[in-house]
């Protein structure tokens, strides 16, 4: 979550036999078979590999997040949360801002189990769109990669109004958003922040140096624990007593604060969690999840399924080049109806451009 937006089972996926086959081991004194599950590099090794870059690099190889502070302008940003909440308040009924009564889910559209939007069209907003083509949030995944030939995650918006009334907390529900089969960096997830996130304010919490640490834990474990990891899956919950093994070794969770603008980076070996505003919070929450990887690294049965999730206005993972799958996107009430205030197209649409295109895996880069 990014936090990875969707379901954990959402992302399961057949096993690549070509990716993570299983091979047997032999225990010579009992003879008994046991399963190993083999090892998935990453095809980028040397991305994130030193300290050497003078920018956001190094923190985000250091500490396993970074903030690139302005990636967008202060003007662009509070024009995305207004047009965040004119969408929120485009589907009616009672809903204020400035009155807390009225935030309830009655009043809002549906969400997901992170209390994220990710339907109605909402990836495909020509806001959502806008925000992912801004200069300096492609300039940083450019530099990361070593590639401006890019893929983005069709991913959700998130507006948060703190301290509501007729839901609880969340509790914290540490995880990563790779799988512990996979070594090395295979995704670094994004948060496109547009309003103040301070220590109090709902936001990202990540457990810093925590990706340094994550291989050693898992190559601990049973070869009977890692069947767990089986079949292959981008995500993993951590128990308490893991969480205690990274508290002994100096790693503890952090609130990640950032201003309007800023995007925030974190490898998805890095544990974390959404948090939910503290009581002295009043401040309204608004980002957009946003991942980006080397279009190379979509296989062409991949980027099919991205095109036909593009032209359903669907959503994805924060993957952007794989587990992309074509659901049906209707929402769905709790009686079995479809929610009439449903989309089958964004409210606003976006400017169908090259660059957009390619970003979304629909045309090639030359």
């Amino acid at each position: 979550m990014a936090l990875s937006t969707l379901l954990p089972d959402e992302t399961l996926t057949p096993v690549d036999t070509k990716k993570a086959k299983l091979v047997q081991t032999i225990n010579p004194v009992e003879e008994i078979h046991a399963v190993q599950p083999e090892l998935i590099k990453s095809s980028y090794p040397e991305v994130l590999s030193s300290e050497s870059h003078s920018d956001f690099r190094d923190e985000l190889a250091r500490n396993g997040f970074a903030v690139v502070k302005g990636a967008i302008p202060p003007e662009r940003a509070a024009h995305y949360r207004e047009k965040a909440k004119d969408w929120l308040l485009s589907f009616g009924g009672k809903l204020d801002f400035e009155n807390r009564e009225t935030w309830t889910d009655e009043n809002l559209p549906s969400q997901n189990v992170i209390r994220t939007f990710a339907s109605y069209c909402v990836a495909h907003e020509k806001f959502m769109w806008d925000a992912r083509q801004e200069t300096g949030v492609l300039d940083a995944f450019s530099r990361l990669w070593g590639t401006d030939k890019l893929l983005v995650s069709f991913d959700s918006l998130n507006v948060t109004f703190p301290n509501r009334l007729d839901v609880p907390r969340r509790q914290p529900w540490e995880h990563i958003d790779q799988s512990p089969l996979k070594r090395g960096v295979h995704c670094v997830q994004g948060i496109i922040n547009l309003s103040p996130s301070g220590p109090e304010d709902g936001g990202l919490v990540v457990y810093p140096r925590s990706h340094r640490y994550n291989d050693e834990l898992f190559d601990s474990m049973s070869v009977e624990d890692k069947q767990s990891w089986l079949p292959l899956k981008d995500i993993y919950f951590f128990k308490k007593e893991q969480l205690d093994w990274f508290h002994e070794r100096g790693v503890k969770a952090h609130k990640v604060c950032a201003e309007p603008g800023d995007l925030i980076l974190w490898d998805s070996r890095t544990i974390h969690y959404g948090s939910d505003p503290m009581d002295s919070s009043s401040q309204i929450r608004t980002a957009i999840y946003a991942a980006y990887t080397p279009a190379s690294m979509a296989s062409p049965d991949q980027l099919a399924l991205k095109k036909q999730v593009f032209e359903k206005y669907g959503g994805t993972t924060h993957w952007p080049h794989d587990h992309i799958v074509v659901r049906n996107s209707h929402v769905m009430l709790p009686d079995g109806s479809r929610d009439p205030r449903d989309r089958d197209e964004p409210l606003e649409m976006p400017e169908k451009s090259d660059q957009l295109l390619r970003l979304a895996g629909v045309k090639a880069y030359d």
